[in-house]
């Protein structure tokens, strides 16, 4: 006889396949993230669309979900991924396990939104079924600016939403902030230069790097909940420096022709771009012990990817003096 239960395998399966961007949405984490899991760790099954891309059931979203959860929980992804759905359940105590009726509330919590997306009606019903009192929602910060006056009295909670990191942020954030003195302000970023998330954290506000151009609610209402944790605990799946400028093979082709000149600096950066490439790379994908050990991993990547950056710039000025061809054309 079949079960009725919501989770029952054949069930599950029996719904419309999800591509990856989907998927990631509803998990609070980013494709790249998703696609490193499968790469390396082969976590679902192998549906794919006409295309090639893959699909996920609505049964591998749920074994997704518990690993998630437990990774975030400190267990290391590479002892869950051969584990059945059943196991994952059992080790899996959180209150998202135990279903809708069980899920952690955000019960006297007090925020105000400001973004175009995050402001909304979706977004906040979304944390007022969560119970968090949402004092105002507005479109962007010069509204807000305007309304704040009365606002800060018990407000815990700033969230910001702005797309880019545009240089202007920092004063019209400084503006802002003066009237919510009391509440931790957290800003929701999709692109932004490493200068101005250095700037901006440097004056006291936690940034998070969104995995969508949108505000999923989901998402957000699992991003506030996090925010619970310590200072620093909430994960930031993409990394906030761009990638590399160049490749491995890259690096090594400008190292070979610098021996053929007098002047060994061009070699010398490049063994350094290239240690720092692979440490940043080695820290990304190290496994963690417990969700200190995480957190610092992504401190490391980033104080790597942060340290490529103006010695990238060094490589590209040498190569300009010495005539030095680079091989990615750049």
């Amino acid at each position: 006889m079949t079960s009725n239960s919501p989770t029952d395998p054949d069930e599950l399966n029996e719904l419309p396949l999800l591509r990856p961007g989907a998927v990631a949405r509803q998990l609070g984490m980013s494709v790249e993230t998703l696609r490193a899991w499968e790469n390396r760790y082969g976590l679902t099954s192998s549906h794919h669309s006409g295309g090639g891309q893959r699909l996920y059931s609505q049964e591998d979203v749920q074994r997704l979900a518990h690993i998630k959860r437990l990774v975030d929980e400190g267990h290391r992804i590479g002892q869950l991924a051969a584990l059945p759905l059943e196991a994952l359940k059992s080790l899996d105590p959180s209150p998202e396990a135990a279903g809708p009726a069980g899920q952690t509330t955000l019960a006297g919590l007090r925020l105000v939104l400001a973004g175009p997306w995050i402001s909304s009606t979706g977004c906040i019903e979304a944390l007022r079924q969560q119970q968090a009192s949402v004092s105002a929602a507005v479109q962007d910060l010069e509204e807000l600016r305007q309304s704040s006056l009365g606002l800060d009295t018990g407000v815990a909670l700033l969230l910001v939403e702005s797309a880019v990191l545009d240089p202007g942020l920092g004063g019209r954030m400084e503006s802002v902030r003066r009237s919510f003195a009391s509440a931790r302000v957290v800003i929701l970023y999709r692109f932004g230069s490493p200068e101005m998330v250095a700037r901006l954290t440097q004056a006291g506000h936690q940034l998070v790097r969104k995995p969508m151009d949108g505000i999923d609610p989901a998402w957000l209402c699992e991003l506030v909940r996090r925010l619970d944790l310590p200072p620093g605990e909430v994960q930031m799946d993409s990394p906030a420096v761009p990638a590399p400028r160049f490749s491995e093979a890259e690096l090594a082709q400008v190292s070979q022709a610098s021996t053929r000149m007098q002047c060994e600096c061009p070699r010398h950066l490049a063994e350094l771009l290239t240690a720092l490439v692979g440490f940043e790379r080695y820290s990304r994908q190290c496994e963690d012990e417990s969700e200190e050990e995480a957190a610092l991993h992504r401190e490391l990547c980033l104080a790597a990817g942060r340290a490529r950056l103006p010695l990238e710039e060094a490589l590209q000025r040498l190569a300009q003096v010495k005539g030095i061809s680079l091989p990615s054309g750049q």
